[in-house]
């Protein structure tokens, strides 16, 4: 019975970024002019952050400049969260700008979930975080520096690195 339960959870697991992908649809018709109208917004935000994250780069590709956008637009001027991108980010990323927009997805989505955090190492983390699982859903072209980081992030020292990288 144990091992019925372990594969059903095993299964659903596997199964759920390719659910997310095929349920998820980019908000419309939104529109940002007080505080209040962002809010709104939060769960959304979330829950797009999650596809971008596990939607392999190239795939859906209309869906995914229509995501951007609306993040982008919500980040630009909601009072919850205030994303500040590093010089080693953007040597990082390189040329790809929607692994910039992962960062700064992954980093604004922590910060909605953890409103009080302003701790600068676990909020690069964050964005570190989605930047590496986005790389691995696919699509992108190589990057051997983050290729180094994700066995940072499998032993669970990746903020070290980011904490050595703001300090230069």
């Amino acid at each position: 019975m144990k091992k019925h339960i372990l594969l059903l959870a095993l299964g659903l697991l596997t199964c759920s970024g390719a659910a997310l992908a095929q349920t998820y649809s980019v908000p419309t018709d939104y529109s940002f002019q007080a505080p209040a109208d962002y809010a709104r917004y939060d769960n959304q935000v979330i829950e797009t952050v999650k596809w971008l994250e596990v939607t392999p780069q190239g795939k859906e590709a209309a869906q995914r400049q229509a995501a951007n956008r609306f993040l982008l637009q919500w980040m630009t001027g909601t009072p919850a969260v205030s994303v500040q991108l590093q010089d080693y980010v953007g040597k990082l990323v390189g040329k790809e700008p929607d692994m910039l927009m992962l960062f700064m997805a992954g980093w604004s989505r922590y910060q909605l979930q953890h409103p009080d955090e302003k701790d600068a190492v676990v909020l690069n983390t964050e964005g570190l975080k989605t930047v590496l699982k986005g790389y691995q859903a696919g699509g992108f072209k190589r990057n051997k520096q983050l290729e180094t980081l994700v066995p940072l992030q499998e032993k669970g020292t990746l903020s070290d690195w980011v904490k050595g990288q703001l300090k230069g």
